[in-house]
């Protein structure tokens, strides 16, 4: 028996008891071929503990963490073995899990001393003040403040342009919306079964584009694009269903898109309005598909009516239309809504509605939209399994959505301000004081005109109190009019 061979069999000896001595179940490794130990080394000693989905602990010392792949040591009475796990195999790390003992007060030795006694450099964690330039880079978009207007296409496609020029490896986009009852004169927020809200879903194909065509088309590597849940309602929950990687922030919630069925009233021919309603929910579904969701649940947050539950086989959601079975494990995740159904004012305001979904973290978690439950940046990163190696890129995404913010802002007070203007100008006195007032008129509503067409897809002209770009068009040929027939 060769060498090589005699130690491929002693490192499997070792895996093996490890699991008897130590407590500690092994998940099966392919084990790599280890040099024996230098007399002189070192022994590792065991800090880190990898916890797998089946219950399984390894201890050793982790080396490297990919999104796919954790290479550690395994560490058995001194000795070790390098191996590698699958990402997805993996509950979660504990680093520092076990306090080193023995070998005085010192720290304990570097995972750099391997299994040959050679030296490895050991990772660092990546920070503005100590970057990996050889780590994933990560570019992070903010989108915070009212949906379909502060978050939009243009500012959104404008961050994605910027973070293009840093071609980073992840984007992060933190979906972080308004969801405020004082935009309508309440105070607090809007509570989760709100209505009329879900044709925002318009504006969320305006923006699906860039995700899911435009960065795949021009860009030569396109990044892994993640979606980080802290608040999407109305229009927002759609967004992130374009997207396969969804986490969610442990108070995060998804919904608010609900009572589609009576957004055309209760009067009328019914075939009409389920047809309006189908059209509606093709889109949506359409979204969610492209994510890889079930459609189930996009009828479930969108209908009152709709009833849905879920069991799991395996462990993998399975999706029920009606009430659930207990006898199957199943739960309810929506109900009609109708009569003892029906939410109490009290449910409704401590979120625990359920006549509309919303998916909270804890829900979304266990039915599989969400990949799981971070609260902080490097949460996160440990997720995706690039903690100790990535570099987040310090792109200009922040400033760009401010500056769409403060710009859309200012439009809406300087339309305001156009038309209050445009409004005390009296058409009177000699021709020539009648012509130069329609002059300004028509000035005026130029000005309205550019601020409008600038912020044209965010800006509704009816709720600052202003014509829109058609009106404009007709008071203009109006004036015209006017000033033609006007005679000295």
């Amino acid at each position: 028996m060769g060498t090589r061979e005699r130690v491929r069999r002693v490192a499997s000896v070792l895996i093996a008891s490890a699991g008897i001595g130590l407590g500690s179940v092994v998940a099966p490794v392919s084990v790599a071929f280890a040099q024996p130990q230098k007399k002189e080394a070192a022994p590792v000693q065991a800090t880190d503990q990898v916890i797998f989905q089946n219950g399984r602990i390894v201890e050793g010392k982790v080396l490297e963490e990919t999104a796919t792949k954790v290479r550690m040591l395994v560490i058995v009475g001194g000795l070790s073995v390098e191996t590698e796990y699958e990402r997805s195999e993996i509950l979660s790390i504990k680093r520092d899990a076990i306090t080193p003992s023995g070998g005085g007060s010192g720290p304990a030795a570097s995972p750099a001393a391997g299994a040959g006694g050679g030296s490895r450099p050991a990772s660092r964690e990546a920070s503005p003040a100590n970057p990996v330039a050889d780590g994933s880079k990560v570019y992070t978009i903010h989108l915070k403040g009212w949906f379909g207007e502060d978050i939009s296409q243009t500012p959104i496609r404008q961050a994605v342009a910027d973070a293009k020029l840093h071609e980073p490896d992840y984007l992060v986009v933190i979906m972080e919306n308004d969801w405020d009852a004082s935009r309508f004169g309440g105070m607090g927020e809007l509570n989760d079964d709100v209505e009329g809200f879900f044709d925002q879903l318009f504006r969320a194909e305006d923006m699906d584009p860039i995700f899911t065509a435009e960065i795949p088309r021009e860009w030569d590597k396109p990044p892994k694009i993640v979606f980080w849940v802290k608040r999407a309602m109305g229009g927002a929950a759609f967004l992130p269903l374009v997207c396969k990687d969804i986490y969610f922030a442990s108070d995060g919630k998804l919904g608010g898109i609900g009572g589609l069925e009576k957004a055309f009233g209760s009067t009328g021919d019914e075939m009409v309005r389920e047809k309006q309603f189908s059209l509606r929910l093709g889109h949506a579904e359409g979204m969610a598909i492209t994510g890889g969701y079930e459609p189930k649940l996009i009828r479930a947050l969108a209908r009152t009516d709709y009833v849905l539950s879920v069991g799991f086989d395996g462990g993998k959601a399975v999706y029920v239309e009606g009430m659930p079975r207990a006898d199957r494990g199943e739960i309810l995740l929506t109900d009609d809504g109708k009569e003892a159904n029906e939410d109490t004012i009290q449910q409704l305001a401590r979120g625990e509605g359920n006549d509309n979904l919303t998916l909270n973290a804890d829900i979304a978690f266990k039915i599989g939209v969400s990949k799981g439950t971070v609260d902080t940046f490097e949460d996160l990163m440990r997720s995706l399994g690039i903690a100790r190696t990535y570099t987040r890129v310090e792109g200009k995404s922040d400033q760009i959505m401010q500056s769409w913010r403060e710009g859309l802002e200012k439009a809406k007070r300087d339309c305001g301000r156009i038309w209050e203007d445009y409004g005390r100008i009296q058409v009177g006195g000699d021709y020539t004081q009648r012509q130069a007032a329609r002059g300004r008129q028509i000035r005026l509503l130029g000005d309205l005109e550019k601020i409008l067409k600038r912020y044209e897809e965010a800006l509704n002209p009816g709720q600052i109190g202003v014509p829109g770009l058609g009106d404009i068009g007709v008071l203009r040929e109006r004036i015209r009019l006017e000033q033609a027939r006007d005679r000295k």
